[in-house]
């Protein structure tokens, strides 16, 4: 893929911004999301911020993260509410108030470290037509939840799950941008992504009830054996469904993708869109990474016909999620996405 730009990492010493700016951010629990605005240098000034809060309320950072996001604002921070399980309202505040938010802005920089993935979807969706510049930036933690040997031991005793980074299902959601009725009546496709909860897919499955299911594994750059560990995880899905997700020769989820390199997600999506989408409802459920979940939403822009459904979690494992040190701040800078996503479109074979 040579058309999506590159993720990079930040360059903080040659960091700049426009002069009318929007800069986005959640507040989240995790101290990373902490950490991209306190390494902005003090000149970096943006014309408005929003920081998103969740609901219902849990652990928060928000008392730390405001005092560095109004240092770096002309205008005091605005706060706008996320409730997990409820996310329509959050979609509909947006969009009623896209023109006074974005009115002047020409630069917007979205932190997406600690955001929901379908926060990031909702996000990207509702920012499909702006003419400006986006910039995505992630921080990347050096250890997330479970370790190896918390994970070891889960393999031992499956009920032993307290250190997993989530439990459970509330639900399985969707808003009006992440949905289609393209084909209603069609059998359905699901593609999905592996992670530690595999209740989540059991939900989804339970609620969709697809001809086809499609598990995509994530491949960390980093921390290798998450990627063993996901597959373990999930193997009697793969079982079960043993014709879309072969393995190779050494027992490997053929159906995998990174966690961290979001072009590869697009070409997964891609190609199987190309191959199923005139005989069957395509449905996403993008469980995997949060820059697994912005290519979603890339490309459900490409592909309007495609339906979204979101399971989520009925709780988060607060302690040790992540790990406060960052291994690496990365950011992505769509220069012009709209027109971006035309020409991804027209590579890919996405306009029909």
């Amino acid at each position: 893929m040579t058309v999506f730009p590159q993720i990079k990492p930040v360059e903080f010493e040659r960091f700049f911004i426009g002069q009318n700016s929007l800069f986005v951010c959640c507040e989240g629990f995790e101290e990373r999301s902490l950490s991209f605005v306190s390494k902005l240098d003090s000149k970096i000034n943006f014309s408005k911020s929003f920081v998103i809060t969740y609901l219902p309320e849990k652990k928060s950072r928000l008392q730390e993260l405001l005092p560095l996001v109004k240092k770096h604002s002309k205008l005091s921070p605005q706060i706008i509410s996320f409730h997990r399980f409820e996310p329509q309202d959050f979609e509909n505040d947006l969009l009623s108030n896209k023109e006074a938010i974005l009115d002047g802005i020409d630069e917007i920089i979205i932190d997406i470290s600690v955001m929901s993935k379908l926060m990031i979807i909702i996000l990207i969706l509702w920012l499909s037509t702006f003419p400006g510049r986006i910039r995505i930036i992630y921080s990347e933690p050096m250890e997330y939840a479970p370790s190896t040997e918390q994970f070891e031991k889960l393999k031992l005793d499956s009920t032993n799950q307290g250190w997993l980074p989530s439990h459970g299902v509330h639900d399985v959601v969707r808003t009006t941008l992440t949905s289609s009725i393209v084909m209603q009546s069609a059998p359905s496709i699901v593609i999905a992504f592996a992670s530690f909860n595999e209740q989540l897919l059991r939900a989804l499955l339970s609620v969709v009830n697809p001809s086809h299911f499609f598990l995509i594994n994530g491949v960390p750059p980093h921390l290798h054996w998450r990627e063993e560990a996901t597959q373990f995880i999930n193997r009697a899905l793969i079982t079960e469904y043993p014709i879309e997700n072969m393995l190779d020769e050494h027992g490997t989820l053929i159906n995998k993708v990174s966690t961290l390199y979001y072009e590869e997600t697009f070409e997964f999506l891609s190609k199987l869109y190309t191959k199923y989408c005139y005989s069957y409802r395509f449905i996403i459920a993008p469980t995997g990474s949060k820059l697994q979940a912005l290519s979603c939403g890339l490309f459900k822009i490409c592909c309007p016909d495609v339906h979204m459904e979101y399971p989520t979690p009925e709780s988060l494992n607060f302690t040790g999620y992540s790990s406060p040190e960052i291994r690496e701040t990365h950011e992505i800078i769509f220069e012009n996405l709209s027109g971006i996503l035309k020409k991804v479109s027209s590579e890919y074979n996405l306009n029909g």
